[in-house]
């Protein structure tokens, strides 16, 4: 299920019919069975009961890697653009920033980078930059140092920063540059102060701020906005006596309504017993009645509280593992999200081939690119010791069912319904041939050895408890019979019609 556990009832039902029809087979062939032989008896199937959720990441600090850098000291507030997502595979076109001293806009650096590639359309349309602007202008190599002297002393502070720091911290690698960095987002700052918005794009900061913002898209100019709206953040922020970044990071500890805002990724959550099925629906629990936004949401924080009895899986495209792949991000932050989940999840290259002509700028161009994903992932989990499972992502039984998908996508507005990717069940053998490229050793692996492993790992268990625990109340059979009688006495008088009575 996702995001619920509603099918559950429903496939107890089925294992409970598979298995009366067991006993009975056994009973006609052991007629001398005993009662407690007959309910050892049960079929050789196990549902494993678990979801697939919507995860949400409430454990990153506002301020990443604080030193207790006081609010009011050097700050440069900085904007990138880039020929794509990717800090690995894409290049900068331009730097915008702004020095910040004491509360104050105090100096400007501001020039575009010669990416020694073509701009890409969809850029030139979103950024308005295009080659010929960026032609006679330095390359990355030259720029870098300069704007890193630029930012000396300084904590850095973009919109979004994780995104805009993971080129700098690149090209800081590729040019073999030691710099350790203070890092603040003012997306997240704009979480706890600006609670009563719903989304948190630059232009939809600077209007509910009364800053003007032209150019969007434009480093130079959204590193000017950005500059304002910080400073005024750092007003709001001695307003509440947050005069350190230390503080700052302990007063954005979220509250259900922040978390309510932050973006979801998939996750797969199983139940490994008792223990986890109870923890499982806890998680259900405060997911629909506490964090619930659009999508009953799981805080990390939340899912660690409740983890005993539980394995966590890494999910499909959409997942937190995939989505950082996908999007270039730094080694050690990959580190941190494999070390999140129990086992690490590679999918058919059919359910993710809608990348490939997607519209979207991302690093996917082609069924190489998502091979090499599905090989990173592979690494990942033999670096870090995780197993990795191929799976389906399975959305109905045979690939001609897809048609009803189709309409309900449709039905809920998906300008892609009639894109459908191949989510059907596949056997052993399919799923053989679907990762043969990695290997026949390692795809036995993925498709067998480690599907197998957690499989194991999981006890045969019931959705419910089998017995009824009703409450032992005593002389509640005597004490019901007396609140009828006195309240039948009360309306019909003593004695009782024989109607009544």
């Amino acid at each position: 299920d996702h995001g619920v556990v509603q099918s559950f009832p429903e496939a107890n039902h089925a294992i409970e019919a598979i298995d009366g029809a067991y006993r009975k087979k056994y009973q006609a062939e052991h007629p001398d069975a005993t009662k407690d032989e007959l309910k050892k008896v049960s079929a050789p199937f196990k549902v494993i009961y678990g979801m697939e959720a919507y995860l949400v990441d409430d454990l990153k600090d506002i301020v990443v890697n604080s030193k207790g850098q006081d609010i009011h000291g050097s700050y440069v507030v900085f904007d990138i653009e880039t020929t794509g997502f990717s800090p690995v595979v894409n290049k900068i076109i331009e730097i915008g920033a702004v020095r910040v001293e004491n509360g104050a806009i105090v100096d400007k650096f501001s020039t575009f980078v010669n990416p020694k590639v073509p701009i890409p359309f969809r850029i030139e349309n979103l950024t308005g930059i295009n080659d010929n602007m960026v032609l006679d202008a330095p390359d990355i190599e030259t720029v870098l140092p300069k704007f890193l002297e630029f930012s000396e002393g300084a904590v850095m502070v973009a919109h979004n920063a994780s995104f805009d720091m993971s080129f700098i911290e690149h090209n800081c690698v590729l040019q073999g540059i030691e710099r350790e960095f203070t890092t603040a987002d003012t997306v997240a700052m704009a979480r706890f102060l600006l609670p009563g918005l719903n989304r948190f794009k630059l232009d939809t900061v600077a209007k509910a701020l009364n800053i003007s913002l032209e150019n969007h898209h434009r480093a130079v100019d959204d590193a000017g906005c950005t500059a304002e709206i910080f400073v005024k953040f750092v007003q709001m922020l001695k307003e509440r006596e947050l005069t350190t970044l230390a503080k700052v990071n302990e007063f954005g500890d979220l509250n259900p309504d922040s978390i309510k805002k932050l973006p979801t990724y998939h996750v797969i959550i199983l139940a490994r017993n008792d223990i986890g099925r109870v923890n499982l629906y806890q998680l259900v629990s405060a997911s629909h009645l506490v964090y619930y936004n659009r999508r009953p949401r799981i805080p990390k924080s939340v899912l660690n509280e409740h983890r005993e009895g539980l394995i966590v899986g890494s999910a499909c495209e959409a997942g937190e593992l995939y989505r950082a792949l996908l999007d270039g991000k730094p080694d050690e932050t990959i580190a941190k999200i494999v070390d999140f989940y129990d086992y690490l999840e590679i999918q058919p290259l059919g359910n993710n081939a809608f990348m490939v002509e997607s519209d979207k700028v991302t690093s996917v161009n082609s069924m190489e690119d998502i091979m090499d994903l599905n090989r990173k992932i592979v690494h990942l989990g033999e670096q870090f010791h995780k197993p990795v499972v191929g799976t389906c992502d399975v959305h109905f039984m045979d690939p001609e069912d897809e048609v009803y998908r189709r309409i309900i996508m449709a039905g809920k507005g998906f300008g892609d319904a009639d894109k459908q990717a191949p989510l059907y069940l596949r056997t052993t053998e399919e799923m053989l041939d679907e990762f043969a490229y990695l290997g026949s050793e390692k795809a036995y692996e993925v498709v067998i050895r480690n599907t197998n492993l957690i499989a194991d790992m999981i006890e045969k268990i019931s959705p419910v408890r089998p017995d009824k625990c009703p409450p032992v109340i005593e002389n509640s059979d005597q004490m019901l019979r007396d609140i009828c009688y006195n309240k039948a006495h009360s309306m019909y008088g003593d004695p009782l019609p024989e109607i009544v009575h």
